[in-house]
């Protein structure tokens, strides 16, 4: 596993996203997966993260793909990516928030997203946390286990 020490420097990152990205999502109270074809004109393939944690991720070699999760960092809680398996490239991070939440408004969520690319083939386990970087407690884990396969 390739374990991630950049990981405050990663969750200040943030990213332009275009127009046809911010079309509405899929409700899924664990997050969901996108498919990154290239083709922004179509609103990308989108599946509901597994909520048991038992499930794989399929995802084929050399494909793009975002993992999307709810966060609330004006609140101060943000998500951290821990580790990651050997099958995966980081690409990219970057934070959106909902549609509801205007200029100026505190407490708003939105979206954290992780954009991979899988560069080899095998199964592991994306390691996650969402919580306070201040508080010692209170934070929650998140294990996605991602299949990669040719």
């Amino acid at each position: 596993m390739k374990y991630i020490g950049f990981v405050a420097v990663l969750g200040l990152m943030s990213f332009n996203v275009s127009a046809a990205e911010q079309t509405s999502q899929p409700s899924c109270d664990a997050g969901f997966t996108s498919i990154v074809t290239g083709d922004f004109s179509k609103k990308p393939q989108q599946t509901c993260l597994p909520t048991d944690n038992k499930q794989a991720v399929k995802i084929k070699l050399d494909q793009t793909f975002q993992v999307s999760l709810p966060a609330s960092p004006s609140t101060g809680y943000s998500w951290a990516l821990r580790s990651m398996p050997d099958s995966l490239m980081l690409l990219s991070v970057d934070y959106r928030n909902s549609e509801q939440c205007k200029k100026g408004m505190t407490g708003c969520s939105g979206l954290r997203t992780y954009t991979f690319k899988a560069v080899t083939k095998g199964v592991g386990d994306l390691k996650l946390n969402y919580g306070r970087a201040w508080e010692k407690e209170g934070s929650k884990s998140k294990a996605i286990t991602i299949d990669v396969r040719s």
